[in-house]
């Protein structure tokens, strides 16, 4: 049994769909902490029912069953699946929460990233260069390796303190430019 709706409804939705799961795995594909999975992962044993925390890697729109997922089962009860699974990546963990946590970390990158990307459009518009800054961000992914990732985790902590001063002197120009500060962004109340 799929559960796709919320992190806020997943205990709900389990608890309520649970008498109905039979000799099914119950498979949480919502975006919630490690935490959440652990909890959700208990209730289903206490039911006798198997858990899997299954995390969505990518977006939805454009691959639809090709999407790339990482699933930890707490269970292996069902030999086969009703369709076919390919699997690229498994998580470490047999446990709810650990495809969660793998997803949220790589959440913390990609959102990240976003971010970022966002706010400097938005403040090289403010500037009058969004095309210059637009070619200079595609430039710097397209020639990224793995040897960036070190380049950055080396020279961050090397030159911390220039590059803290660096930041200071980018957010003034922010304020100079007039741009909101929009990272992190702040969940929206209704």
């Amino acid at each position: 049994m799929l559960s796709v709706n919320s992190a806020h409804d997943a205990v709900a939705a389990l608890t309520a769909g649970i008498g109905a799961a039979g000799d099914a795995v119950w498979a949480d594909l919502n975006t919630g902490s490690p935490g959440l999975k652990r909890e959700l992962d208990a209730l289903a044993r206490r039911a006798g029912v198997p858990f899997a925390d299954v995390a969505i890697m990518a977006p939805v729109p454009g691959r639809g069953l090709r999407t790339p997922m990482l699933a930890c089962a707490g269970a292996r009860r069902r030999r086969r699946a009703p369709h076919p699974v390919r699997r690229r990546d498994r998580g470490d963990g047999r446990r709810g929460g650990a495809a969660a946590g793998r997803k949220l970390l790589r959440s913390v990158f990609f959102k990240g990233l976003a971010g970022s990307v966002v706010e400097a459009l938005e403040a090289a518009r403010a500037a009058g260069c969004e095309d210059w800054l637009r070619e200079n961000i595609v430039a710097e992914l397209v020639a990224a390796g793995e040897h960036t990732v070190d380049r950055l985790v080396a020279g961050t902590y090397r030159h911390a303190a220039r590059r803290a001063a660096e930041m200071d002197a980018a957010a003034a120009m922010l304020e100079e430019l007039d741009v909101p500060r929009r990272w992190p962004p702040r969940a929206a109340t209704c």
